[in-house]
């Protein structure tokens, strides 16, 4: 990752982690997504039976993953590396939201600069719909994917800060 930039990074990390879905789906919580996650396209909610064009999906991609960062940009108040914007953007306004960051004991412990008690934080955001992903390994109906992504957006929130 040495040089990269987030956009790249995140780029990559949303592929493996998100995929790139050209038909409607519904994630893990029931909820219309398609592309990388998405839930609305040119402001319309994703519906079932949407089906958009791989080119479709790269523009959708690309404005959310801006969006994203940005969101970081705005609202992050510590000095950042690229790797720990990409950890924050995907775990944060990218994946629950903005309005359960803002509100997140890992937001304030970020921006009070409690770099390591805000990643051990990415780490508790495990449940959906009220089921503790850690439990579901294995299953075929499972969410321990979730766990994974944790882990890996923790890493990279907190990359290099404890050389």
């Amino acid at each position: 990752m040495a040089g990269a930039t987030a956009p790249v990074i995140m780029d990559q990390f949303l592929d493996e982690k998100e995929g790139n879905h050209l038909t409607a789906y519904r994630d893990g919580s029931g909820i219309w997504t398609i592309c990388r996650g998405v839930t609305a396209v040119d402001g319309k909610p994703v519906r079932q039976g949407m089906k958009l064009s791989k080119g479709k999906c790269g523009q959708v991609n690309a404005i959310e993953l801006n969006k994203a960062l940005s969101w970081v940009e705005r609202n992050v108040h510590v000095p950042l590396t690229e790797p720990q914007k990409v950890g924050i953007a995907s775990f944060c306004p990218y994946n629950i939201g903005p309005g359960k960051c803002f509100s997140s004991t890992f937001y304030r412990k970020l921006n009070a600069g409690d770099r390591k008690g805000a990643c051990a934080e990415i780490r508790r955001w495990v449940f959906d719909s009220g089921r503790d992903c850690r439990q579901t390994k294995g299953q075929a109906s499972g969410c321990y994917g979730q766990v994974e992504r944790r882990d890996q957006e923790s890493a990279l929130a907190c990359w290099g800060i404890y050389e």
